[in-house]
Order: C-alpha cells, then structure tokens, then sequence
C-alpha cells in the first residue's frame, strides 16, 4: 500500500512538472535605447490619456488622487450620460460575457488592489462631467464615493495590478509585489489571485506606459530599474530589455 501511494505520488509530480503554462514567454536583449520608441508613442493613445476602453455603448475614463481616492466614469456614447462609482485607482477595464471588470490598483503605504464588477452600468450614480485627467493633477474634490452598480470581487494587499487582459474568456492580471521582486501573470479564480505563469524580477518597480490595443493585445513600456518593452498577444509574452 506504501509502495503504490509513493508511485501515485511521485506521478502526480512528474504530470506537475511536465504540464506547460498558458502562456509562452521569450525574453531577449537589443543593443538600442529605449527613448527612440517612446518618442514615437502618442499620449492619447497610453494610459496617460485617462481613457481605459471603449466600446460600442460605453468610452470608460478614471481619475486618481491616491490615498484620496479614485474614480471610475463610463459615458454613455448614445446620450451622453455619465455615470461613476468609487475605483481607487483604475488601471484597466476588461470585458467578459457582457460585464465589467474594473482592475484598481494603489502603491500607497503597502498597497493594494482590487477588481470591481459591474454588470449594468446604468445603475451607478450620475455625475455632470469628468474632470480632465492628469497624473499630476489632484482630483480629489470630484472622486466619487458611491458603489452604487459595483461589487467588490477581489481585495487585496501589498500586490499591485500593474493591467489587466481577457484572454479565452478569462481574466488575467499582470501583478507585481510591493516591493517589485515578483512579477506574474495571474488568473482571477474564486475571487483570488491564482498564479499562472511567473515573470522576471523587478520589470515593473514604477507605473510602466501601457498602449492597448485590445482586450488580448498590450504592450508595456517600462523603464526602471530596467529598461524595455513587454508585449502581451493571445497568450504569447514577449519581453525585450534595451541596453543603451
């Protein structure tokens, strides 16, 4: 009985290491700068911009002042109606089977982050307008406090969500520890983090310069403490450290 409890065993290990991940990550190294590629990049088309997604129904906007608050706009493109809710802060909207998720994220004290859903948009509170976005400039008078429309579906603390993707109808974040020395790309399950694949050490120690392109396709352009570019298709990760 001993003999085969050890042979089941030590097959569940071998299937464990031989199972492959979801997604396939190449890294590789070029010999250039990475100002050249930033400069090429128009801010309306970032994360700078303040605009999250767009679809046919809904153009879904943040603003952020920290540890006062952040805030969630979805403008209604047919009547223009704005509706908001409480997000502190917003890094990425995602869509799946017709819901919302809203990935918030804070490097203040020892950070956090969460996922709100929203099923209707409709029913969050109304706002008039949606102040103009800018890192450096507080909103904190304008941040919304409401939760109207929104349900709390992850919580959690000393992990940043640096963004978040769809990828065969799932939910995936790119998460990062507080302190940056471990990056992964993690699955939303049962209202956790569940880790799918593990990335290099301290690629994300400050807010990268995100351009997305679609649910499934991003790219992240990160510059301390190394520098380089991250590019997310399907399932399909490559990472390119510039080394000028």
């Amino acid at each position: 009985m001993r003999k085969l409890s050890y042979v089941l065993l030590l097959l569940s290990l071998i299937s464990c290491k031989n199972k492959s991940s979801v997604f396939e990550v190449k890294i590789n190294h070029v010999s250039k700068n990475i100002i050249d590629e930033l400069k090429h990049l128009k801010e309306e088309e970032t994360n700078f911009s303040g605009l999250l997604y767009k679809d046919e129904k809904y153009e879904v906007r943040k603003s952020c002042s920290g540890e006062w608050g952040g805030t969630v706009y979805f403008k209604n493109r047919q009547n223009n109606v704005i509706h908001y809710a409480a997000a502190t802060c917003p890094v990425s909207v995602n869509k799946i089977n017709g819901k919302y998720y809203v990935s918030n994220s804070l490097a203040h004290m020892q950070g956090f982050s969460e996922i709100l859903e929203i099923s209707d948009p409709e029913k969050m509170e109304i706002t008039k307008k949606i102040p103009v976005y800018h890192p450096d400039i507080i909103t904190r008078e304008y941040e919304s406090e409401s939760t109207l429309g929104t349900k709390k579906i992850l919580d959690t603390t000393r992990v940043l969500i640096i963004s978040s993707f769809v990828y065969n109808k799932k939910l995936y974040s790119i998460i990062s520890g507080i302190d940056g020395t471990k990056t992964t790309i993690s699955e939303l399950k049962n209202n956790r983090f569940e880790t799918v694949t593990e990335l290099p050490e301290k690629i994300f120690y400050s807010e990268p310069i995100i351009v997305k392109k679609a649910e499934n396709d991003l790219e992240l352009y990160f510059q301390h403490p190394q520098k380089g570019i991250m590019k997310l298709h399907d399932n399909k990760i490559q990472i390119t450290y510039y080394e000028k």
